[in-house]
């Protein structure tokens, strides 16, 4: 846990960001454990944020590899038929929420430092005009996997493979015909998240254009959380990924020094034109 940082904050934030969200939440809760559903957050709340904290990656395997090893194995539901972790499914959400509690303490010591005259200038944001060539040069590079994988019982590399190619592979019967149908689900939600990823960058794009920078920011995260969540990593493409992109937004937004090329105030739909 970060220094000063009460449990009971990352749990509020938890609650409000993941347990909103989760479908295995029954009526009433949460808290879960009384009204008979065990839940993974509420049994190892401390050692999960602590294995946050010790994981610094833009890749999400990285982090689901690390709480099997320090969490999984020591819990008492470890190989049972239920596992009652929220992880695997909603683990962009958990791992953004108590970064969140972590960014709101280390926003309110800058600005204590800043009262203290002791706050450093912030570097200068991209202008619009890099942001756009950043978008451009970012949309269409991501379709589908394009990763080395290990997949299913047959370790199958499922780099530059489409669901259709999968599917057909399945379909034909050919060995590990089970691998191929899962790898068929799995791919064709890679295809649909980096289809959507895309969405959400022209929205973050068409906000930025008209001055709208909250609304930018909130689908330029957006998408990089639906890349985030389908494990792609960043690795030996650092300028074809959404993550540069939310960035770059991020920084203006914070910033807040783009004016709108049209001059009028910030209208209320990403997609409106001036």
């Amino acid at each position: 846990m970060a220094a000063g940082i009460a449990m009971e904050e990352y749990l509020a934030e938890i609650r409000d960001q993941v347990c909103s969200c989760c479908v295995e939440r029954p009526p009433g809760g949460p808290p879960c454990a009384p009204l008979g559903k065990v839940c993974g957050v509420e049994m190892h709340l401390p050692k999960l944020v602590e294995a946050i904290h010790e994981i610094d990656s833009p890749w999400i395997q990285h982090y689901l590899e690390h709480n099997r090893e320090t969490i999984c194995e020591n819990c008492a539901f470890y190989h049972a038929s239920c596992c009652p972790c929220p992880m695997d499914e909603l683990i962009f959400l958990v791992v953004k929420a108590v970064n969140a509690v972590d960014q709101r303490h280390a926003e309110d010591s800058g600005a204590e430092a800043a009262e203290s005259g002791e706050a450093t200038p912030e570097p200068n944001p991209p202008s619009l005009e890099e942001i756009v060539r950043l978008y451009r040069d970012t949309a269409a590079q991501w379709t589908g996997c394009d990763w080395p994988t290990s997949f299913g019982r047959g370790r199958i590399d499922l780099s530059g493979v489409r669901a259709m190619e999968a599917d057909a592979k399945a379909a034909a019967g050919e060995a590990a015909a089970s691998d191929w149908r899962e790898a068929s689900r799995w791919l064709a939600r890679v295809e649909r998240y980096a289809c959507e990823a895309q969405r959400e960058a022209a929205h973050a794009i068409a906000a930025a254009r008209v001055g709208a920078w909250q609304i930018a920011a909130y689908h330029a995260e957006r998408a990089w959380a639906l890349e985030f969540a389908t494990g792609r990593p960043l690795w030996g493409r650092p300028s074809h990924t959404w993550h540069r992109f939310n960035q770059a937004v991020q920084s203006a937004s914070r910033a807040a020094v783009l004016v709108p090329p049209c001059g009028k105030e910030e209208h209320p739909c990403p997609t409106s034109s001036c």
